[in-house]
Order: structure tokens, then sequence, then C-alpha cells
């Protein structure tokens, strides 16, 4: 990867360039590249990435926005953790049924969830305790 600071242009020449303004100073996750737009007046990026946007000013403004603050509208914070610890569940109650014995075939793909040992920690270090001992078995 590339470690070099990228270097931002400052001014952006329009109208075939007869005029010089001030260009976006924002930059693309995904090419690395340098927003093309020209800059609001007095801001450093275009309507775009947020000139216009004058976000909370006071601290009670910024305490009540990040209280509210949500993926989109479409689900809370309180969701997405109790989809998160039912997935998690359900990830360590197939891994006990295959090392019981009790489940055969395919495993789910993917990555486990990393709250597995949060959810039901006794049987989480059941199964740990039965995969160790079939591996120093085996």
């Amino acid at each position: 990867m590339n470690t070099q600071t990228l270097h931002l242009e400052q001014t952006l020449k329009t109208l075939g360039g007869r005029i010089v303004c001030q260009r976006c100073q924002a930059k693309s996750k995904r090419t690395k590249l340098q927003c093309a737009a020209p800059a609001l007046k007095g801001k450093r990026v275009c309507k775009t990435h947020g000139g216009r946007s004058t976000g909370p000013k006071t601290p009670a403004g910024r305490q009540r926005c990040s209280e509210a603050k949500t993926i989109h509208g479409l689900e809370t914070r309180e969701a997405r953790t109790e989809r998160s610890l039912a997935s998690a569940r359900l990830a360590l109650l197939e891994s006990a049924g295959f090392e019981f014995g009790i489940m055969v075939g395919l495993k789910s793909r993917g990555p486990k969830p990393h709250k597995m040992a949060q959810v039901l920690p006794e049987l989480h270090a059941l199964v740990r305790h039965l995969r160790s001992q079939k591996m120093r078995s085996a």
C-alpha cells in the first residue's frame, strides 16, 4: 500500500481558465482521488461533501445529534445489538451441535460472531474444552 502523503490541489480553474476558485478538499475512499468540484465560498468542501451543512453548534446540540444517530433511519442500536447476540447464539449452538455429534453435514459459511463467548459462557467453555480434547487425542 502506498504510504506517501496525498497532494491536494488548492485551486481550480473554471470557464476555460478565466475563473480561479478553491477546489473541494474531499477525497474518495475508494479511488483516493480528490473531488473535482469547486468548494463553496468560505468553505473547504463542495455542496456534495457537506459544504452547506452547518451542523450542531452547542454541546447540547451535539449530544442530541449523537444520541439520535441511526443507520439510514431503518434500525436502532438496540436492534443491531439484539440481532448480533442472536447470531452469536445460533453460531454457538451450531458449534456445540457439531462437537457433540448431534449435527452432521456442512457448517455455516463465513466468519463466526465475535460475541460468542458473551452469550452463553458455560456452553462456550464446554465446546472449547471438547475441541481441545479432540485436538490432543488426534
